[in-house]
């Protein structure tokens, strides 16, 4: 199963918000602290908890109702989740040799399951509470719902899907875990009736003899646990729990070493970090497992004692690394990674969340400008909690009650696009309240009027020029909504350079700017045709066969229209394609790149 949907129907501050996350591993929630997001997860995460048995105190439901006086109605939480053919698989074992069935079943694709918390003027109404699943499974052979035909084994398969089949759901507020000195493990043979010490009871104690289970498991999936194949083994085959210990410490230096050096290698620090060793030290009754850093001058460091940010990036892979491997489609909820670290690090942190989203689901909440990822937009919602704005503006009262909307990113940007306030990622900049500082490196950009114009310049200079210079192009939202963008760098005191269409709109566009900020602007912004002689959009750079040549490449189709073209275009960036393009074309490209470059080098600050 993969999760697909989650709908959120007045929970704490939520209105109502669908989060979905079809054709998307990774999904951002952008927004201010107070915005709603972890609301949002917390949700989420109850869905996975009750799913799997867990239920709410009645304490811990008076904290899921709407803030305010007076609430009555449903609080709902819809999972949709995804049937695949290994399920479809299980469920037909199921039916087959647990039940004892002969009849066949046939399955929907989706399976649907809600939980509802009816309230009347804010007190708990458990007998109005219930739970729905619109799961209607046929039995082939009469043609009838399940539910109807045989209401206890529909029940019986629901609950085989619930226990075994859901994917886990792993909730994380934060990766500052408490790092255990030692993780203890009883050993084999220890008297009956030994007093087990309060370290070994302690839930964090718990936690990490899971984790270093889910190492183990990373050598080989079949290995039940490390109490196994580890502890039951140090005093009768040591050569055997030794070889294990061996295999997981090479899985840790591959996975975490290597990032940890990737890390600093890209913020330039030197960097004497050599490897992890797992060291186990038998104490009386018990086994004792540590991490220990080993540094290049062969000085041996305990993890727990290495600075804020070593422990949590050790922490951030250990428990999603090694955990992805445990199910599969685990979908983690990540609130706010990294906000703890520095810029450059929570840059490379997104490497480390593309590399989880490969097997796993991500939904990772955010106010942090460096953790935003262009091409994870497309799975973007920006959260806004309508009464945190208000008092932002000062218009709060005491009775207001939060009021919490997610709107997937390009929604939100397409229902601004007739405001001229607008810019492409402007959005993201006005959710984040961000503004960089005087000392902040701040990339000159080269702004072009739209994302279809931003794809192309891409795709020609790293896939078919493989130009190597560095070029920050900014999609703007249109030749006339560039203004904010614009001011915006204005007032930043940055560098920055406008090139627009050729043609009459960008052409008009070019003078209301000039008209508008007059030597601010005038020698920072040409059209195509200053450029090249070109009247008209960017598609004119591009020979007529080579647009044919595009289009076919991914299409076949007859006819290259501006919207194959341009879809085309941003299917062959994506899969880094190169194809065959003239050298009219590619001549053009050199020259508007050469023009480019020339530019930021006459103007350098």
């Amino acid at each position: 199963m993969i999760y697909k949907k989650f709908t959120i129907k007045k929970f704490k501050g939520i209105d109502e918000v669908d989060i979905d996350l079809s054709n998307n591993r990774v999904i951002t929630l952008v927004g201010l602290n107070e915005s709603g997001k972890t609301t949002i997860m917390e949700a989420i995460s109850l869905f996975y908890k009750m799913i799997k048995g867990d239920e709410p105190s009645e304490s811990e439901l008076k904290g899921f109702r709407p803030k305010g006086a007076g609430f009555t109605g449903n609080i709902e939480i819809t999972g949709d989740l995804i049937l695949q053919e290994e399920d479809r698989s299980k469920l037909d074992e199921y039916w087959k040799n647990s039940l004892g069935k002969r009849t066949k079943l046939k399955y929907p694709e989706v399976f649907s399951y809600t939980y509802k918390f009816y309230f009347e003027l804010d007190k708990y109404v458990a007998d109005k509470t219930g739970r729905t699943c619109n799961f209607q499974v046929d039995i082939e052979s009469s043609k009838k719902h399940l539910v109807n035909a045989n209401n206890n084994d529909w029940r019986a398969l629901i609950k085989f899907i619930k226990k075994d089949i859901v994917p886990e759901i792993l909730y994380y507020d934060d990766f500052i875990f408490e790092i255990p000195q030692k993780i203890q493990f009883i050993k084999k043979g220890s008297p009956e009736g030994t007093q087990l010490s309060n370290d070994i009871k302690h839930d964090t104690n718990k936690t990490w003899q899971f984790v270093i289970d889910d190492i183990l498991k990373s050598t080989n999936l079949s290995f039940e646990s490390f109490q196994e194949r580890v502890v039951d083994n140090w005093d009768d085959d040591s050569s055997l729990a030794k070889q294990h210990l061996s295999e997981m410490e090479g899985k840790l230096n591959k996975i975490i070493t290597k990032r940890w050096k990737e890390l600093f290698v890209s913020t330039g620090k030197k960097l004497n970090f050599d490897k992890i060793q797992l060291n186990c030290v038998p104490g009386g009754n018990y086994l004792n497992v540590s991490f220990d850093v080993i540094t290049t001058t062969h000085k041996s460091f305990r993890i727990d004692e290495r600075s804020k940010g070593c422990k949590w990036f050790f922490s951030f892979l250990l428990f999603t690394e090694f955990r992805k491997n445990r199910t599969k489609n685990i979908l983690f909820l990540l609130d706010e990674p990294a906000s703890n670290l520095h810029s450059s690090a929570q840059t490379k942190i997104m490497d480390a969340l593309g590399e989880l989203s490969k097997d796993s689901l991500v939904i990772y909440a955010t106010h942090s400008h460096h953790l935003i990822k262009i091409s994870w937009l497309a799975g973007a919602y920006i959260i806004i909690n309508e009464i945190l704005e208000k008092a932002l503006g000062g218009d709060m009262t005491f009775f207001d009650r939060a009021n919490i909307t997610a709107k997937k990113y390009y929604t939100y940007v397409g229902e601004g696009l007739g405001d001229d306030k607008v810019s492409y990622f402007q959005p993201i900049l006005d959710a984040l309240d961000y503004k960089p500082s005087s000392v902040e490196p701040i990339p000159d950009i080269c702004i072009l009027e739209g994302r279809n114009d931003w794809y192309t310049f891409k795709y020609f200079q790293e896939i078919i020029l493989k130009d190597k210079n560095s070029y920050n192009f900014y999609p703007g939202a249109g030749a006339t909504k560039l203004g904010d963008i614009i001011r915006l760098y204005l007032s930043w005191g940055k560098n920055f350079l406008v090139i627009i269409d050729g043609d009459n709109e960008g052409e008009e566009a070019k003078k209301k700017y000039i008209d508008e900020l007059g030597i601010l602007i005038e020698k920072r912004i040409f059209t195509l045709k200053d450029v090249l002689q070109i009247s008209g959009a960017t598609e004119k750079l591009i020979e007529d066969s080579d647009k044919q040549k595009i289009c076919n490449e991914v299409f076949q189709l007859p006819s290259a229209k501006k919207k194959n073209f341009n879809l085309a275009i941003n299917q062959l960036y994506a899969n880094k394609k190169v194809i065959q393009i003239s050298k009219t074309t590619s001549g053009r490209f050199k020259d508007t790149l050469a023009f480019i470059r020339k530019y930021f080098k006459n103007n350098e600050k």
